[in-house]
């Protein structure tokens, strides 16, 4: 994708920086709609419901398992990008044996379990109090469509178009603060590195000896993925803009604000940790479904 603006941002970043040194102001609406602003993070608030039908209810309505169906695409990708001297048929098995493995449901399964571990009542109860307000579901739907195969030449448009209408560091330091809260672009690299790992010890049994890559080879393509962090980063950045255009900045601030809670940031380490397991997890069975399916070459 082209990330021609993307330079224009860094002063931007450097400006919100100072912003974010100074004491954060949080904005959120209760239950009877009445709208706080507070330099503490509001309380928690537990609600009633059965654990795991609020497990579901969030993972639902934060857009978990949608974003989850884009993995096994990811892998085959991965799979895919790879020079290899496989035959069509072992093409098509390995493919066959990374599907199975990097299935959606297994996933979500996976991200299920792990806040099943981790649950905590409380804090499930003020996640689900947030995500049902109109604003939650709003962010939600803005974050669905944003990821959308369509909205890929609408995000080009959108970074082309920075260059001429370049946002305010007010609003920069929101998206900012989002990502701190975030991490997408670390989490992105752990997925590479992950996903890097799946195929190279999927390939292992199929390819000869002098065809697998070397341990310093692997280490290379591993400290090159973790070396785009900063250039990540900034396309997150580019990516939120584009994603959170239509709200305006108190609606933002409120969404930015509960990711900095508690519970906010209980919800989203636990849907990274449960993604993160599934990977490996995931990364594991398919590895021994290929040393069963091929034997070894040497």
């Amino acid at each position: 994708m082209a990330l021609r603006a993307i330079p224009c941002l860094v002063g931007l970043v450097a400006l919100a920086m100072g912003s974010l040194a100074e004491a954060k102001t949080y904005r959120w609406v209760n239950d009877q709609g009445i709208v706080t602003y507070s330099d503490q993070p509001p309380q928690v608030r537990p609600v009633e419901g059965e654990r795991e039908a609020l497990i579901t209810e969030a993972l639902d309505i934060s857009g978990t398992k949608k974003a989850l169906e884009t993995i096994p695409a990811h892998i085959r990708a991965q799979f895919e990008a790879r020079q290899t001297p496989l035959k069509p048929e072992e093409k098509a098995r390995v493919v066959k044996i990374l599907g199975d493995a990097f299935r959606t449901e297994v996933l979500y399964g996976a991200v299920r379990g792990a806040f099943r571990t981790n649950y905590d009542p409380s804090r499930m109860g003020f996640v689900i109090g947030q995500l049902r307000t109109p604003l939650f579901r709003k962010v939600a739907a803005l974050e669905v469509a944003a990821s959308e195969p369509g909205a890929r030449q609408d995000l080009e448009r959108f970074t082309i178009g920075l260059q001429g209408d370049i946002p305010k560091p007010a609003r920069v330091a929101l998206v900012q603060r989002h990502e701190a809260s975030m991490r997408s672009a670390e989490l992105q690299i752990e997925m590479g590195v992950v996903a890097y790992r799946a195929v190279t010890r999927s390939l292992e049994p199929v390819l000869p000896a002098e065809k697998r890559p070397t341990a310093r080879e692997t280490d290379f393509a591993e400290r090159t993925l973790r070396a785009q962090q900063d250039r990540l980063v900034r396309e997150a950045l580019v990516r939120w803009l584009y994603t959170f255009r239509s709200l305006t900045d108190e609606e933002l601030a409120e969404y930015v604000a509960f990711g900095e809670t508690d519970a906010g940031r209980w919800f989203m380490g636990t849907q990274r940790k449960g993604l993160l397991d599934a990977m490996r997890t995931a990364m594991d069975a398919a590895a021994r479904q290929m040393a069963a399916a091929f034997p070894a070459k040497r």
